[in-house]
C-alpha cells in the first residue's frame, strides 16, 4: 500500500509503504557512532536527499526511528508507465535501478536511471509515479532488427528536445552496443534518433551528428539484463557471553532506546510488544537484540532495565510467567 508524492514541505517527495523490501539503512545517533540495520517488511517512508545529502528513512515497526540511505539505494520502482519532464524518455512500469534526488518542487523528483550498459541522467519524474511496493512486470517485446542503427562515438550523448535547443538530458554509454539508435530524421548537423527497450522504456530526441557513428554488426537484444544490486550481508545470531541471558519480554511503549548506556538516543518502542533482550545479572541496563522488522541482530540498542517486564531470577528453576528465557 503506497502513498507516494505526499509532500510534507517544499521540495520533499515522500514515498511510503506498509511493508518495505529489504534495505540496509544507517542510523546516526547524536554523540554516538553510526551503525547499520537491515529492515524488511516494516512500515516506513523515504524522502530522497539532495546532491550532497542522503535520503531520510523513517521506520515505524516495533521500534520507531530515523535513518539515512544512499539516494542510489532507494528501492523505488515505476508504478505506471510515465514520461519524464523533458518528454524524451518514457519509463515502463516496474522499471527500477533509480537514483533519486529531491527537486525544489515537491511533486517532482530528479532521477538517474541505470539500464544495461547505459545511464540516463537529468530526468525529472512525477513523485506519484514512484512506489516502494511490488509492481507487475510488463510483457517484453523485441523491435524489428532490419533497420540501420547508430551508436555513440564516445562515452556520452547529449540529447535535446529540438535541434540545438529545448530540454536537455545526458546519456552515459558504457557499452556502445547497448544503445543502438534508430535514425528518424536529420536537420542542420543534428539527428533525431530513438531506442526502445524490450520492456517498453523509450528514449528519443536530437543528438549532434558528430556524436554518432554507424553501427557495425547488428546485435539482437532478447532481454534487458540489468546490473544486479549488491547482496545484503548475512545475518548472525545474537552473541551471548558468560553471565548473560537471552530472553523475550514485553517492553513498555514509549521506551527510549540508546546506542549505549545513557548515550545516543535513536529510537522508541512503539507498542509495548515482546522483544528479545540480552540481560546481564543485576545490570540496570539491558539490550534489545532482536525486534520485528529488523532482520539481523542489533548491537546498539540499550534500554533501562525498569522498562522491561523481566521475570524474577528463578530460585528453583521455575519458568517465568511473562518472559521466555532462551
Amino acid at each position: 500500500m503506497l502513498c507516494a508524492g505526499v509532500a510534507h514541505a517544499r521540495g520533499m517527495c515522500t514515498l511510503e509503504t506498509k511493508k518495505s523490501p529489504p534495505i540496509l539503512v544507517e542510523v546516526a545517533p547524536k554523540e554516538a557512532s553510526p551503525f547499520k540495520l537491515r529492515v524488511e517488511g516494516v512500515a516506513l517512508s523515504i524522502e530522497p536527499g539532495g546532491l550532497e545529502t542522503p535520503a531520510t528513512v523513517r521506520v515505524r515497526g516495533a521500534l520507531a526511528f530515523e535513518a539515512r540511505l544512499g539516494n542510489d539505494a532507494i528501492p523505488a520502482r515505476i508504478k505506471r508507465g510515465v514520461d519524464d519532464l523533458s518528454g524524451m524518455v518514457h519509463l515502463a512500469q516496474a522499471r527500477e535501478k533509480l537514483t533519486l534526488h529531491a527537486n525544489v518542487r515537491a511533486r517532482l523528483v530528479d532521477a538517474t536511471v541505470k539500464l544495461s550498459g547505459v545511464e540516463l541522467r537529468g530526468l525529472t519524474l512525477p513523485c506519484d509515479a514512484l512506489t516502494l511496493d511490488d509492481v507487475a512486470e510488463p510483457k517484453l517485446s523485441v523491435e524489428d532488427a532490419g533497420e540501420q542503427r547508430f551508436v555513440a562515438k564516445g562515452t556520452t550523448l547529449h540529447f535535446r528536445s529540438a535541434p540545438g535547443k529545448g530540454a536537455a538530458i545526458e546519456v552515459a554509454v558504457e557499452d556502445p552496443s547497448a544503445l543502438e539508435l534508430k535514425r528518424v530524421e536529420e536537420q542542420a548537423g543534428w539527428m533525431r534518433v530513438t531506442n526502445r527497450w524490450p520492456d517498453g522504456t523509450l528514449l528519443h530526441g536530437w543528438v549532434k551528428r558528430d556524436e554518432l557513428t554507424e553501427e557495425g554488426a547488428r546485435h539482437e537484444r532478447i532481454g534487458d539484463a540489468l546490473p544486479t544490486a549488491g547482496e545484503l550481508p548475512a545475518c548472525e545470531p545474537p552473541r551471548v557471553a558468560a553471565g548473560e541471558r537471552l530472553l523475550v519480554a514485553p517492553v513498555a511503549a514509549g521506551t527510549q532506546v540508546f546506542a549505549a548506556r545513557y548515550l545516543g538516543p535513536w529510537a522508541k518502542v512503539v507498542d509495548g510488544t515482546k522483544l528479545k533482550l540480552r540481560v546481564r545479572g543485576k545490570d540496570d541496563w539491558v539490550e534489545i537484540v532482536e525486534a520485528p522488522g529488523i532482520d539481523c541482530a542489533i548491537d546498539d540498542a540499550w534500554i533501562e532495565r525498569a522498562a522491561a517486564r523481566l521475570p524474577a531470577e528463578p530460585a528453583s528453576g521455575a519458568a517465568p510467567t511473562d518472559a521466555r528465557v532462551e
